[in-house]
């Protein structure tokens, strides 16, 4: 697999000082954590500076001290917009399938694509990991995340049980249990020189599932 660094993941870039250009509260606020996204991805989440951040997206340090009561508040709303960034779209993809296999399998796919948007997803869900380990308020937003994923496919679970589209005697461990088998083969498909690439991650994660089941293995066509 391709070293993460050649991966085409996005780096933030800084601007010359000529071409800084003053934005609205919200847009600056926007600017100022899209920057640190990128720069979280590429350094880590907590190798970054508020020297780096403000070097990335052009606007001076005390411009970021303005809109940011500290750096943990950048970091923190980082971890909020790629949570939401990344999981939202892939609810509503599938929010109004009929089809519960289908609903199921599209967004468990949706969370392996092998683009630059969804490895930085992973690489900034790994150092949050990481900080939710030694940190309370991390760990607790963290778990609170957590039940809200395991929910929803306990729900996709229960309704597909109810149609008859599959059996699942255990909703509770089978949305427990899918949500550990994601989060460990995204550890292993995202890391640096990866052994398991993420087409194989996602191939072994929807026939884990779908033997779980006890239906066959969707087909979800070709994806990059």
């Amino acid at each position: 697999m391709t070293d993460a660094r050649d991966s085409g993941r996005p780096r933030a870039k800084a601007k010359p000082e000529a071409e800084r250009q003053r934005h609205p509260t919200e847009v600056r606020r926007r600017l100022v954590i899209e920057s640190a996204r990128d720069l979280i991805a590429d350094k880590g989440l907590f190798n970054v500076k508020v020297r780096d951040i403000s070097a990335a997206c052009s606007v001076s340090p005390g411009t970021i001290a303005y809109h940011f009561r500290s750096l943990d508040e950048v970091l923190w709303e980082v971890i909020k917009a790629e949570t939401a960034d990344f999981y939202v779209p892939l609810q509503e993809s599938v929010r109004d399938s009929s089809d519960p296999v289908a609903q199921l399998f599209t967004f468990l796919a949706g969370m392996f694509e092998d683009n630059a948007d969804t490895r930085r997803h992973w690489l900034i869900w790994l150092d949050f990991w990481a900080a939710a380990s030694r940190e309370d308020s991390y760990g607790e937003w963290m778990n609170t995340h957590y039940d809200g994923w395991r929910d929803a496919l306990r729900e996709i679970a229960e309704r597909g049980t109810e149609l008859g589209a599959f059996t699942c005697a255990d909703p509770v461990a089978f949305a427990i249990e899918t949500a550990a088998l994601v989060d460990g083969l995204a550890a292993q498909c995202y890391s640096r020189k990866s052994r398991i690439s993420v087409s194989e991650a996602r191939v072994r994660l929807i026939a884990a599932v779908a033997s779980r089941l006890s239906i066959d293995p969707p087909s979800l066509g070709a994806r990059q």
